[in-house]
């Protein structure tokens, strides 16, 4: 059986960070590296989106309880 990893949200979106900081100083962007970032800022935005979800339907389940 698998664990699932768990996602540091604020690790995650400051290594995002980074990475758009990396392109925006770039002037001789090169197109290996620049293809390795791109795909890491795709799979962390991706992580971020999944977790905000998660966290999403959280607070949903809580409200709907408390509502009640």
């Amino acid at each position: 059986m698998t664990k699932k990893k768990e996602v540091n949200f604020a690790k995650a979106f400051e290594e995002l960070e980074q990475i758009t900081q990396w392109f925006d100083s770039e002037e001789n962007l090169d197109l290996d590296k620049g293809l390795k970032q791109f795909e890491r800022g795709l799979e962390l935005a991706g992580e971020l989106k999944k977790k905000l979800s998660e966290v999403e339907n959280k607070v949903n389940d809580i409200k709907e309880k408390f509502a009640a």
